[in-house]
């Protein structure tokens, strides 16, 4: 039996899953994002509008972070996975994204 192959599927399992996630969870957030700050685009109440901005730039960040780790398994981790600032940045804006979606409930 080769080892070789058992030694790379899991890196193969993190190009796989980290650039489906990437750009699966990307197609989301972007036109989120994109929506929220569109100056056309009419959100009367402002938390519905920073609901939408937040929860787009957690999901844009969500997709740095899975497509960083691809990137990393691709290069045979040349590239340095993501830190822990991502991480904090799409749990901040998710955060915000509840507490509007809260304050939207209430009034």
């Amino acid at each position: 039996m080769d080892t070789r192959s058992i030694a790379t599927m899991d890196r193969n399992r993190r190009i796989t899953w980290g650039g489906g996630v990437a750009i699966g969870v990307g197609l989301i957030g972007l036109p989120l994002v994109f929506i929220a700050l569109w100056p056309g685009v009419d959100h009367s109440p402002w938390d519905v509008n920073t609901m939408i901005l937040a929860l787009g730039v957690s999901l844009s960040t969500v997709s740095y972070v899975a497509g960083r780790i691809a990137v990393a398994a691709f290069t045979q981790n040349r590239v340095s996975p993501p830190t822990r600032r991502p991480y904090v940045v799409a749990g901040v804006s998710l955060v915000v994204a509840i507490l509007c979606l809260l304050i939207a409930l209430m009034a």
